[in-house]
């Protein structure tokens, strides 16, 4: 095949280069104007259009197996694909049982392998209750299997997936230095937000809570504590420290001070606490976002690359689950896979506060780096995997909760107008969803998935 005409985002340029693609199988062979169709030849016209390189979305719960109400391999990489998402990773603490033992791990891979729409890879886990068991050969049995790090917890309300110690946690960076891969922190203080969340409740004196009750019991300085200790834990392995989902300027600022790596998520540059009042439960996550004005110093690290790249931290929930009428009892987390790369585009690139290069690493190369994927996946060039979004840029994108793919459809971005339409999502090759098609005069809407339950690919660290 041969995609012709489009205007293509390469690496190292600082603009979209009007070049022509060839793919052989699942791979890109030549980047080049003016390629010429030989026979047999399947010729894409993108006349009109940006190729993109296919987004990787490093921090997914598809909740497979154990929690299938919320969410499944099947859905979550449907949403994916929707997104122009190509290759997810799934964290390990959202499974029963959790990814922290190599029987775990066959179980799960033997499950959700079935119905993967896009490649995928997995994260293992290190429990709190479990820490002996991980640094005796858990951690090790992983690595063998291919994980791309590991999942921890400074706190947690999983009971089967709990938070390490302060005294676990240096040992863990010493056992994941020793595997070369490396281990990934939600960072929140658990003393901090312990006694935070009952000074609020005992304030309240009995009366229902509201939401700015609970972003005041997660507040900023919940993050910055907990990332300065797990940088001053981390004793000269900053390097096989990953602090996920960071929610705050300042924290961010610690790691990127350090040799440590850090992501945001799109929710964090797109909403403040200010917005609880018009979105309540939609907006509910573990971090919460902070005050108005954080999501703009947040933009302005992601574009100097101080945040290495953005995820979705997906996480859906049934709405029954989500509006319990508390504000403590209800679900945290938001679907967000495939808003992921839309709202960047529109938000980011579009918008001018990302850069054609810091745009694309936000969403695949520098995960793909950071994970040990960069040989196949990130980005358009030959030799790497066929992955690439099509994308309109005269179109827009409204987003609704009611056309997810995924289980979830409570969604804060609900509404939202963004510039830019996905056209089509390939993977290795294949096209794996187009849009409808448009009718004159008439506003496009959906789309369908084109790819078989199961074409996605398991990927391992070092991927070739």
């Amino acid at each position: 095949m041969i995609v012709k005409n489009g205007l293509v985002a390469l690496p190292g340029e600082a603009r979209l280069r009007r070049v022509d693609l060839r793919v052989r199988g699942e791979h890109f062979i030549e980047v080049a104007q003016n390629i010429e169709a030989a026979a047999g030849d399947e010729v894409l016209d993108a006349s009109g259009l940006m190729v993109f390189p296919g987004a990787i979305d490093p921090h997914v719960h598809f909740d497979e197996p154990g929690f299938t109400q919320r969410e499944d391999f099947l859905h979550g990489t449907s949403e994916a694909a929707r997104g122009g998402v190509t290759t997810v990773v799934d964290m390990p603490c959202t499974s029963l049982p959790p990814v922290t033992t190599a029987a775990a791990f066959d179980n799960k891979l033997s499950i959700v392998s079935k119905s993967a729409v896009v490649d995928f890879a997995f994260f293992g886990g290190v429990s709190g209750h479990a820490v002996k068991e991980s640094l005796e050969g858990g951690m090790a049995d992983l690595a063998a299997r291919g994980v791309v790090g590991w999942k921890c917890y400074f706190i947690s309300g999983m009971d089967s997936f709990t938070r390490v110690s302060h005294d676990d946690f240096p040992r863990i960076l010493r056992e994941a230095e020793r595997l070369r891969r490396p281990v990934l922190l939600h960072a929140e203080d658990l003393d901090y937000v312990t006694a935070a969340t009952g000074r609020v409740k005992a304030r309240r004196g009995g009366k229902p809570a509201e939401w700015s009750d609970y972003a005041e019991s997660r507040d900023e300085a919940a993050e910055t504590v907990a990332v300065a200790s797990a940088l001053a834990l981390a004793s000269g392995r900053e390097g096989f420290l990953h602090i996920v989902h960071v929610g705050t300027a300042a924290a961010a600022a610690l790691v990127a001070a350090s040799d440590a790596s850090c992501e945001t998520c799109s929710h964090y540059l797109a909403f403040s606490r200010e917005d609880f009042p018009r979105l309540g439960a939609a907006l509910k996550t573990a971090p919460v976002v902070k005050g108005r004005g954080e999501g703009e110093r947040l933009w302005a690290l992601l574009s100097r690359g101080d945040i290495d790249f953005v995820a979705s931290d997906h996480a859906p929930s049934q709405a029954a689950e989500k509006d319990t009428g508390d504000i403590w009892t209800a679900y945290g987390g938001i679907p967000g896979t495939g808003t992921l790369f839309p709202y960047l585009l529109s938000e980011g690139f579009f918008a001018g506060r990302l850069s054609l290069s810091r745009f694309t690493e936000a969403t695949g190369g520098c995960a793909a780096k950071r994970y040990g994927l960069a040989a196949r996946k990130g980005s358009i060039e030959p030799g790497k995997d066929a992955d690439f979004v099509l994308v309109d840029p005269a179109g827009t994108t409204t987003i609704r909760g009611e056309e997810l793919l995924s289980k979830g459809h409570l969604t804060p971005f609900e509404g939202m107008r963004l510039k830019g339409r996905i056209s089509a999502t390939w993977l290795r090759g294949q096209v794996v969803w187009k849009a409808a098609v448009e009718t004159p005069g008439l506003a496009p809407s959906g789309g369908r998935i084109v790819a078989r339950p199961g074409y996605g690919k398991f990927l391992t660290w070092g991927y070739r």
